[in-house]
């Protein structure tokens, strides 16, 4: 059964909330799927850290990003979809990343494709339950 559009939102505000790490990208390449929709393969060095081991700066990471291009067929789902031009300019991301034994993983509420770095986080969520007091 599909989560309501809430359930998403309350998804995406848990995985941030509780993410090891977040942070913002000097990305250095995107490597594009050969087809659409598919992952795109995101590699950059950490250049911001928010929340996290500030020994982690300007460490290498890579993760995937489900990409799309206009009129491809998505399939039903909670996958945060990018469009494949918006990752191909991309200069700079803000995520939130989780980690393990072999380095980093996305933690799931997705990305946010910046102009600039900042000194303040751009992608910010709260607790759910805060906002509905």
């Amino acid at each position: 059964m599909a989560l309501s559009p809430d359930d998403y939102a309350r998804r995406d505000v848990s995985s941030a909330l509780h993410a090891k790490l977040h942070v913002q990208l000097e990305v250095d390449r995107v490597k594009l799927p050969p087809v659409t929709p598919g992952e795109a393969v995101v590699e950059g060095r950490i250049a911001r850290i928010f929340r996290g081991d500030p020994a982690r700066l300007s460490t290498p990471v890579s993760f995937e990003v489900a990409c799309y291009r206009k009129g491809d067929m998505l399939p039903p789902s909670g996958i945060r979809w990018r469009l494949v031009k918006d990752l191909e300019h991309a200069r700079y991301i803000e995520i939130y990343l989780d980690t393990n034994a072999v380095g980093v993983m996305d933690a799931g509420p997705g990305i946010a494709v910046l102009e600039a770095l900042s000194d303040t986080p751009q992608f910010v969520f709260s607790d759910i339950e805060e906002e509905d007091e």
